[in-house]
């Protein structure tokens, strides 16, 4: 059953007192009309209040913005602003170890890479630091493929028992021979690797060599492999620096268990110890 609420009539009159305008409220209203006032004037507080926190936050965005934006021109100003003279002091510097490692790479008869100071002085304008950074991105990787690519280090880890050159003959021991590679000391079965990326041209029985590897490498480099006891690759395979390949043996023109080893550029042969270190 619904409660029926007491109303107060309210009675509006105009000025004349000729017209009047009854309307009926709730008693409650009437009787705690004070509750309402300070509940409305609370509402009106909290409604003025959150107007002032939003205005605040948002001047705090505002000039947390601001200090962002300018931060990053600061930074963008540094960033564009380069020291020329240290740069190219930095430059000149890398520079002299490049061509140390071009006398190394001319050495093992490799063509030497070319650094930014050919064909004449370095212009005082210098060039970008994107330019340079690309110019070394460039360089560097064109020394990772002639090291990766040229044979170097020993095949086998041995004392070397017969050198590249003119030697004694070493069943005879009266007449000279042209020995065209290095003789390394190794126990039959030992595992020879080679010395460089690429891809095995040669793979079996090659007269004197007895059983033999011949790799052809980049730039021009082929490696031999001889007297081996076993093959462990096949013609067209692809081997990187380091894989193992074979084992020693003592096939073919030998003596003994030791690996005969061979280091050719553009079809001649060469000295394989200038390539043993750097």
């Amino acid at each position: 059953m619904n409660r029926k609420r007491n109303k107060t009539t309210v009675i509006f009159v105009n000025k004349n007192q000729n017209s009047s305008k009854p309307i009926q409220v709730p008693t409650g209203y009437i009787v705690h009309w004070k509750k309402y006032i300070l509940g409305i004037l609370g509402l009106f507080l909290i409604l003025i209040s959150s107007i002032f926190y939003l205005i605040r936050n948002n001047s705090s965005v505002e000039l947390a913005k601001n200090k962002l934006e300018l931060a990053l021109l600061k930074s963008k100003d540094k960033l564009s602003v380069i020291d020329t003279s240290s740069l190219k002091k930095h430059y000149q510097s890398i520079d002299k170890k490049l061509l140390t490692i071009n006398k190394y790479l001319k050495a093992r008869g490799l063509k030497p890479i070319l650094t930014g100071n050919e064909g004449g002085e370095q212009s005082d304008d210098i060039l970008s630091a994107e330019e340079i950074g690309e110019f070394y991105d460039n360089y560097l990787s064109k020394i990772a493929y002639n090291v990766a690519y040229t044979p170097m280090g020993y095949p086998h880890l041995g004392t070397i028992t017969s050198g590249y050159g003119h030697r004694e003959n070493p069943f005879s021991g009266e007449n000279v021979e042209t020995h065209k590679g290095l003789d390394i000391r190794a126990n039959y079965g030992d595992i020879v690797k080679c010395t460089a990326n690429g891809k095995v041209i040669f793979a079996g029985r090659r007269g004197g060599y007895g059983n033999c590897i011949v790799i052809k490498h980049g730039n021009g480099f082929e490696t031999y492999y001889g007297h081996l006891s076993k093959i462990l690759v096949k013609v067209d395979e692809d081997v990187i620096a380091g894989n193992n390949i074979g084992k020693a043996g003592s096939t073919g023109r030998s003596t003994g268990p030791h690996l005969h080893y061979e280091v050719h550029k553009n079809g001649k042969v060469i000295n394989p110890r200038s390539f043993l270190t750097l």
